[in-house]
């Protein structure tokens, strides 16, 4: 029985022509049902909330449909092409090819198919979560296969038949996908961890602790001191002290003593922390300070590469409204922190592997204030011999000042997945582009509104846009805004 199949499948591969489209096709299914994944969960929050068997079913099954879909697109397209005499009966394999590959969508992600056949809720009402779509693509890429040895080792007379029977399987799986949710719940499998089907957090007092966390009422301090940067700044042009202060004053939070040290040429000796009430100083001031900063990574990184003609287009660039002179008069143009060739390459692996969630890019492009500002620090960290481990662990306190509520919801992921406070979490793993870009974040938010009991209240407003006082921090609120927004 399998001998005719081997058959076939020799004669397709026998051209390079016909593996190497099976293996692109395969390739490119397997790359689909991670990019269909990604926009749903990642991996980690995947294996947190399922059991070892289904995850390793999905992977598995997700290996096996693509290997299918590849041989039976290859037999296909082999047909297509050599078999003239069969054109009647080819588009019909191919269409139940094409079909099985759409019907096998991803177990987590897949459930975007339900709705287009009028099915209800989610891959949750499915018997096995849905790890029974996969099993009946497989079973349509399987049939598909048949019909193919058929058709390439002539076996097929009636090509009528052909295309009817092709229909009957098709609308079977279609009739079968419609019945599944249906079934009583005693015949369902519960795959879901109950640990986190049941998360410990649900609102109030333990998002406040979680808060208190990420923003220690302490702060954060950093092996750096302000020395007199704020002075060079202002010399150079790069912010005029004047309209600076005045945005404090407007804010309601007027600059310190110690904040006007920073402004003298004398500059100040205190070590660099941050806490609830300078984030939005120190965020500015870092903002001035890495825009005027003489760095490789403003005039030779990917800031030049998408600037164009214009250096001036980005948030970051444009977005500087209190400056005395133009920007090209003082952008990376002071040797305030200069870095030699280890330093600058421990500054290039942090910066390239920390990512925000409202621009959704990495600090080594600092297209925005929040990702000029955090350049700034660790361009001061490296330039005072920090290591990569602890300029990872600044940029994340920094970061979850700037960013409060989405480093309480990364928080609460980790807290409710693996158990871990804030302060043991890595933080080239909290920073990263699977939880602290834009997408990032919002998928870690999905999640925590699906899977938390009540879902998770907004504790800040949002943000606003790029306006000049949009960081300003703003009253009566349960998490402060800290850093929020792109403006000054």
């Amino acid at each position: 029985m399998f001998a005719k199949y081997k058959d076939a499948i020799r004669r397709v591969t026998g051209d390079y022509l016909y593996t190497i489209i099976a293996v692109s096709f395969a390739l490119n299914l397997l790359a689909l049902d991670y990019i269909l994944l990604s926009q749903a969960t990642t991996f980690r929050i995947m294996a947190a909330q399922n059991t070892l068997f289904y995850n390793a079913s999905t992977i598995l099954l997700s290996i096996i449909t693509a290997i299918l879909f590849g041989v039976s697109s290859a037999m296909v397209v082999y047909i297509l092409k050599r078999r003239k005499s069969v054109k009647e009966s080819a588009p019909s394999t191919f269409f139940g090819t094409v079909f099985a590959a759409v019907a096998s969508g991803c177990p987590v992600c897949g459930a975007w198919l339900l709705p287009l056949l009028g099915i209800a809720g989610s891959l949750a009402a499915f018997p096995l979560q849905g790890l029974e779509i996969r099993l009946l693509a497989i079973g349509l890429l399987i049939f598909s296969i048949a019909q193919s040895t058929n058709i390439i080792l002539g076996l097929c007379k009636d090509s009528k038949k052909h295309v009817q029977t092709s229909v009957i399987v098709i609308v079977a799986f279609i009739v079968a996908l419609l019945l599944l949710p249906n079934l009583p719940s005693q015949f369902k499998v519960r795959f879901q961890l109950s640990g986190v089907s049941v998360p410990t957090v649900t609102a109030g007092a333990d998002v406040n602790a979680i808060y208190d966390q990420v923003n220690p009422r302490e702060g954060y301090a950093i092996s750096a001191r302000y020395g007199n940067i704020g002075y060079q700044l202002v010399q150079a042009g790069v912010i005029d002290f004047d309209r600076f202060s005045l945005l404090y004053e407007r804010s309601g939070t007027p600059l310190t003593k110690a904040q006007l040290k920073i402004f003298s040429e004398e500059g100040s000796d205190e070590n660099i922390l941050i806490n609830r009430e300078n984030s939005y100083f120190l965020l500015n001031l870092f903002w001035a300070f890495g825009l005027g900063n003489d760095n490789p990574i403003l005039t030779e990184g990917q800031i030049t590469q998408y600037g164009n003609a214009s250096i001036g287009d980005f948030a970051s660039t444009g977005g500087w409204t209190i400056a005395t002179k133009p920007l090209e008069a003082y952008y990376s143009k002071l040797p305030m922190a200069p870095l030699n060739d280890e330093q600058q390459a421990r500054l290039l692996a942090v910066a390239e592997n920390t990512y925000r969630p409202c621009c959704g890019n990495s600090t080594a492009f600092p297209d925005c204030n929040h990702g000029m500002a955090l350049l700034g620090v660790l361009e001061l960290m490296a330039y005072n011999n920090a290591t990569e481990e602890e300029m990872f662990e600044a940029a994340k306190y920094f970061s979850a000042f700037w960013f409060p509520q989405q480093a309480v919801d990364v928080a609460t992921l980790f807290m409710v997945t693996e158990g871990k406070a804030f302060k043991d979490i890595d933080g080239s793993m909290f920073l990263s582009e699977q939880f602290f870009s834009g997408r990032g974040w919002s998928q870690v938010r999905g999640w925590l509104e699906s899977n938390v009991q009540g879902g998770v209240e907004s504790q800040t407003p949002n943000g606003g846009g790029c306006g000049v006082e949009s960081g300003a921090p703003v009253q009566k609120q349960v998490i402060p805004q800290g850093g929020g927004g792109c403006g000054v």
